[in-house]
């Protein structure tokens, strides 16, 4: 959601945090050079499409204790 421009309450004043410098919108130049899914070798659309497995941090899983 955009802000408003509190000196021209017509004009909307970019909202900060929508802003990420590691990334940026993209311009005109970096969609001309996009290339689409299909356009990929298989190899990687293969390894694009398949599934994702989370693993939790190993400090996340709960301790093992030996019965005493």
């Amino acid at each position: 959601m955009q802000k408003r421009d509190l000196e021209n309450p017509n004009v909307e004043a970019p909202d900060p945090e929508l802003i990420d410098e590691e990334n940026p919108e993209w311009t005109d130049e970096m969609f001309a050079r996009a290339v689409p899914f299909t356009g990929l070798p298989k190899e990687l659309q293969e390894l694009l499409s398949q599934p994702k497995t989370i693993k939790p941090d190993a400090e996340d899983e709960p301790a093992h204790h030996p019965a005493a």
